[in-house]
């Protein structure tokens, strides 16, 4: 890209561009397909562990509270570049320690490595889409989701034969290595000015204030919640209360990937059919309460039918996955378009409220878990997306 001009979105842009994101969801979440190794080397009950996995939205809140103006400060490319290096090493250490207190420390920063690429990715794409004046981004989030499944499916074949610390060290080294590659391809395309940035800060102090608009916020944390439960709690579901292996228990997860998927990639079409209101009270209607009814149906027969059992709960995570994919894309687009364009403040405030909410909600659920069952959490957090049917007529009704 020696002749790089701003107004063009080259093949060879686009391909580094989508290996940031799908090596960014390849990274994020190779961890959640291996949460019992997690749990086993630390050797706690399931209320603690899942109090030490939300810790990670304590480094996020910090980061979406100043990571603005770092990005702003050193640039998209550094931040990048410094943002995935955080990753790397922070999740290195998650799988190597036995210690909650290190564990716990690893997995805040952790949260503010993920929150800092989340940003400076987002906000250079979003950049980037200005200038060429055409949607880029949900393909992008696209290129993610193909990330994040194939470190799902990486995991089903070789969690049974190789150890995890093995697995995310290794796994970790060539992620890093193929993201400063693709960050320095991508040089030329990132704005030599830090001013020429403004507008597209994602989060800062500044930008904060917030005038909370709250059937927005309860809605997008219905919309999202089960997302983030599924990926501490699906693996251990599969395996401590279905009773899977370490193989097969890993597919819960895989599938609800899967659903995200094939959502994301379809959604554009699917709103020139009908509209954001539809879709957000149909995915309510699919994800969250076709998930609930799905597990109670797979656990109360699991002791008289384990192969049927195993493929309703299969059937209700890719639900799941289906019902959740569109719901990120399509809050934020309502929240710039209320705030009357201004979106990536509107995306700062609507991050920063649910990130803090999701906090509180996982750290309550884990407890839920220990005091019940992780049964009982996941019929919970359905119900939470279930409220959707409610929430949605925050879209709009018209068709794209």
């Amino acid at each position: 890209m020696k002749n790089f001009d701003k107004l063009i979105f080259s093949k060879r842009e686009n391909t580094y561009l989508s290996a940031v994101f799908f090596l960014f969801g390849i990274s994020i979440m190779s961890l959640a397909p291996r949460t019992p190794d997690l749990k086993a080397n630390l050797g706690i009950n399931n209320g603690t562990f899942g109090t030490l996995l939300s810790a990670a939205s304590i480094g996020s809140i910090i980061m979406l509270l100043i990571g603005g103006q770092i990005v702003h400060t050193i640039g998209a490319k550094r931040a990048l570049q410094i943002g995935s290096t955080i990753i790397s090493l922070s999740f290195i250490t998650l799988v190597h320690t036995q210690t909650p207190v290190i564990f716990l420390i690893a997995n805040i920063f952790a949260g503010s490595g993920i929150s800092i690429y989340h940003i400076a990715s987002s906000g250079h794409s979003l950049h980037r889409q200005d200038e060429i004046g055409r949607p880029i981004i949900p393909k992008l989030y696209g290129a993610w989701a193909v990330g994040a499944t194939c470190t799902a499916a990486i995991a089903t074949v070789i969690s049974a034969y190789i150890s995890i610390a093995w697995h995310i060290s290794t796994l970790m080294i060539f992620v890093w290595f193929g993201t400063q590659f693709c960050i320095r391809k991508l040089s030329i395309t990132f704005s030599p000015k830090a001013d020429a940035d403004d507008a597209y800060q994602v989060t800062s102090f500044k930008q904060l204030k917030f005038k909370i608009n709250w059937l927005l916020s309860i809605g997008f944390f219905c919309s999202s919640i089960l997302e983030f439960v599924i990926a501490d709690w699906a693996t251990l579901f599969s395996k401590e209360e279905l009773g899977m292996g370490a193989s097969i228990a890993t597919l819960s997860y895989l599938l609800f990937l899967v659903g995200l998927i094939i959502g994301r990639f379809t959604i554009g079409w699917a709103l020139t059919h009908q509209s954001e209101q539809f879709w957000i009270k149909f995915g309510g209607l699919v994800g969250g309460a076709g998930f609930m009814i799905t597990l109670i149906v797979s656990t109360s027969m699991v002791e008289a039918n384990r192969s049927l059992a195993f493929t309703i709960a299969f059937i209700g995570f890719f639900l799941a996955g289906l019902g959740s994919s569109a719901m990120s894309p399509l809050f934020f687009s309502i929240a710039g378009r209320l705030s009357e364009g201004k979106n990536a403040i509107a995306v700062a405030q609507l991050s920063f409220i649910n990130t803090f909410a999701i906090f509180i909600a996982k750290t309550i659920l884990a407890w839920v878990v220990e005091i019940t069952s992780i049964t009982v959490a996941l019929v919970i957090t359905g119900f939470i997306m279930s409220l959707l049917v409610y929430f949605g007529r925050i879209g709009s009704k018209q068709r794209v």
